[in-house]
């Protein structure tokens, strides 16, 4: 019993203190087989009636698909949602053990709302569709669903069809019809396994409304007009909506250019079929009420990561708000709370914050309240909200390592910004500035002629620009009135000021180079050129090099996969000549490095992702603590990530060549010379290499290089050394 307690303890998810998803376990031969080698075990099991030149086109794209979204950075496995979905498949296919060999849970870190099956045998869940639902049996009808899928080979006889159609004008129409019979077919095959599982009838019709209004967030909660507000900061009431937004969602829409039908034919189609069953139970889970609330709290913790990744900070900040109400103290949504507020500072800093909020003709539901209001802020609204969450989340946590980094960077950021004058604001709160100015307006003593004759002109002005002055309160400026504490607080004072000397300094070295002579210009631009690759790099990460190989416009992913091989070697060769040490991770060595090999590269792609997100935006990693760890396991910052992408197009002049044919002297200059050197110029290579410092959680540098060479390896070998060469070499 003690020791049954103490593993059951031992298993609890601290949220607390939550970590993002990660795969446990012994790593799946999904993740570690080749493309090639799965290609060539589905074409020798001869599945389909295709021919097999179909075979392998049907083939080569569903495995070369699945094994982008494995090696995606999404995916994980062994994790606690997996294994939840895993068990109700157990008992689902309890009476059919030799169908259940057949399938592997996996889960993708999406906030989608979807769980999908592959002909391989794989079934993905979302952490979208755990965040939704309301109970175990909703889950198990969907994965019941993707088994009649799997069962009943859909993807194999969809393909099939297309085939058979292809040359048909009303394709897409007959697709779209084809797919909603395989739909209905899944419900009702999904159905029979449902019922004999034990669960109840009533929860299938749950999971339809739960597909419904999936687009919404896990939740529908009004959003408090006061939820800014503490005693430094007011929100006025006048920047929330005055309306509230309708849900919008219909069961019966327009279906008829998609591939699914609506809810509510399928809802009907799926209740002629449960009057069919006569032995309904009535259960709605069998693993624990427990289990069920712990596993969908981390699929909504998972929610705010992943907006977070994806810029979607206005549905974060909501997502935040509903957890904080089952989990106030959370250390993790403070961290996640700081974050949020310093990116929507930084992309309204370049003007870019509409990318990060529901546009106004989008918003539904109780969430549009923190959409409205963020859309409503000003610059110096966002920045001074923003500032003072950080702020105080800072003081309320000064111990905390990443928000410390947070707050750090924001003062930073902040000193970049031109609007952003510390002078302008006063160090009165809202409430005593609202006073004064009610007072002001209620004083009936008349100082007119006194006020025109005092003062200069200029005094005059200043008066009216004063924001201590009673009569130019003004409530759309409330922030004006919100970090009167900030202005009295020395260490704030002297870190902003420390980095407004840095952002002066930075000004006067461009203004040095503006008067600059344009060949001087030329030699200093060339020289930064040249020194932005020299980084004195002695060790570095390497993860996963990409290559793209096509082949008539279409890429070749068998061809792909065989160059990758060749170039990471080339990196490796390269780097140990010229004495850097490399830290690889990909595909080939996760057989040997096993799961912490896999939650290492899922990281490090997580972070390339939010980079890449908006290249001008240097926003803050979200996987901040487990960046942190990989850093102290491989005792390096710098992570290096590859992209060769090649294809072949030559500019031959058939005409020339057949010319050639009948004029005897031309042909041997056509087939010794013109040929070849329009083969090897047909070639057409380009190279992007990227350099990440996770410590300070930022591209550090990155180049691009085009050449009209083949992916030879001599060729990868040698362009991989002159780049390492300079990376290598110090900054003149």
């Amino acid at each position: 019993m003690f020791l049954l307690v103490a593993v059951s303890s031992f298993a609890q998810t601290d949220f607390g203190n939550y970590k993002t998803l990660q795969s446990k376990g012994v790593i799946p031969e999904d993740f570690t087989k080749s493309t090639k080698s799965k290609l060539d075990d589905d074409l020798a099991q001869k599945k389909t009636d295709l021919t097999a030149s179909q075979e392998k086109i049907l083939f080569e794209g569903t495995n070369y698909a699945i094994d982008e979204l494995l090696h995606s950075g999404l995916v994980v496995y062994g994790d606690e949602i997996s294994k939840y979905a895993t068990e109700i498949v157990d008992r689902l296919l309890r009476n059919d053990p030799s169908l259940r060999t057949e399938l592997r849970i996996y889960t993708i870190k999406s906030n989608e709302t979807n769980a999908f099956s592959t002909d391989q045998g794989i079934i993905f869940v979302t952490t979208g569709l755990m965040s939704q639902i309301t109970c175990e049996a909703q889950l198990a009808f969907v994965l019941a669903h993707e088994i009649a899928h799997y069962q009943k080979k859909h993807v194999l006889e969809t393909f099939d069809w297309k085939l058979k159609n292809a040359r048909h004008s009303d394709q897409i129409v007959k697709l779209s019809n084809y797919s909603k019979e395989k739909e209905f077919e899944a419900d009702k095959g999904g159905l029979a396994l449902y019922s004999a599982a034990g669960y109840g009838k009533d929860y299938v019709f749950e999971t339809f409304d739960v597909l419904m209004y999936s687009y919404l967030p896990f939740d529908d909660i009004e959003f408090p007009f006061a939820y800014f507000n503490s005693t430094n900061m007011y929100v006025p009431t006048s920047l929330f909506p005055k309306k509230k937004y309708e849900i919008k969602a219909i069961e019966d829409y327009d279906d008829s250019n998609s591939s699914h039908p609506n809810i509510k034919k399928r809802k009907e189609a799926v209740e002629k079929e449960i009057d069919s069953y006569s032995n309904w139970e009535t259960a709605d889970q069998y693993l624990g009420q427990n289990r069920f609330e712990t596993v969908r709290n981390i699929a909504r913790f998972e929610s705010v990561r992943t907006d977070l990744l994806d810029a979607s900070f206005g549905s974060a900040l909501y997502s935040v708000f509903l957890l904080e109400r089952d989990f106030p103290t959370s250390a993790y949504l403070k961290r996640m709370k700081a974050q949020i507020w310093l990116n929507l500072m930084l992309y309204k800093k370049q003007n870019k914050s509409n990318k990060t909020i529901d546009n106004s003709s989008d918003l539904e539901g109780e969430s549009a309240a923190v959409h409205f209001l963020l859309k409503k802020l000003t610059k110096d609204g966002m920045t001074t909200l923003a500032l003072r969450q950080v702020y105080d989340l800072h003081k309320q946590y000064p111990e905390d390592e990443e928000i410390s980094a947070v707050y750090a960077k924001f003062i930073k950021d902040l000193a970049e910004i031109k609007t952003f004058k510390i002078e302008n604001y006063s160090k009165k709160k809202f409430s005593e500035a609202a006073n004064d100015f009610l007072k002001d307006k209620t004083d009936t003593t008349v100082q007119l002629p006194d006020t025109v004759k005092s003062g200069s002109k200029y005094d005059r002005i200043k008066k009216k620009k004063n924001v201590d002055n009673a009569s130019n309160f003004d409530t759309t400026k409330f922030y004006l009135y919100g970090i009167g504490d900030l202005l009295a607080d020395s260490s704030f004072l002297q870190a902003y000021n420390s980095n407004i000397e840095l952002v002066k300094k930075l000004e006067e070295e461009k203004e040095q180079f503006e008067i600059l002579s344009q060949s001087e210009r030329k030699k200093a631009i060339a020289k930064e050129q040249d020194n932005h690759l020299r980084l004195g790099l002695e060790e570095v990460i390497v993860v996963e090099p990409k290559v793209y190989s096509y082949k008539a416009n279409s890429l070749d992913p068998i061809k792909s996969e065989k160059i990758e091989g060749i170039f990471s070697e080339s990196i490796e060769s390269a780097a140990d000549d010229l004495g850097v040490k490399v830290y690889p991770i990909d595909r080939r060595t996760l057989s040997s490095k096993g799961t912490e090999g896999f939650n290492e590269r899922n990281t490090l792609i997580s972070f390339l992702t939010q980079i890449a997100q908006e290249d001008d935006i240097n926003a803050f990693p979200a996987d901040f603590q487990a960046l942190k760890e990989i850093r102290q396991n491989y005792g390096t910052n710098r992570v290096m990530f590859s992209l060769v992408e090649h294809s072949r197009s030559a500019d031959i002049n058939w005409w020339l060549v057949a010319g050639s044919a009948f004029i005897y002297p031309t042909l041997p200059f056509t087939l010794g010379m013109y040929l070849p050197m329009k083969i090897f110029k047909s070639n057409h290579m380009e190279m992007n290499v990227i350099i990440l410092d996770l410590e300070k959680g930022i591209a550090e540098t990155g180049q691009s290089y085009y050449w009209n060479e083949p992916t030879y390896k001599h060729n990868l070998g040698s362009h991989m050394f002159n780049i390492f060469n300079t990376l290598k070499s110090k900054p003149l």
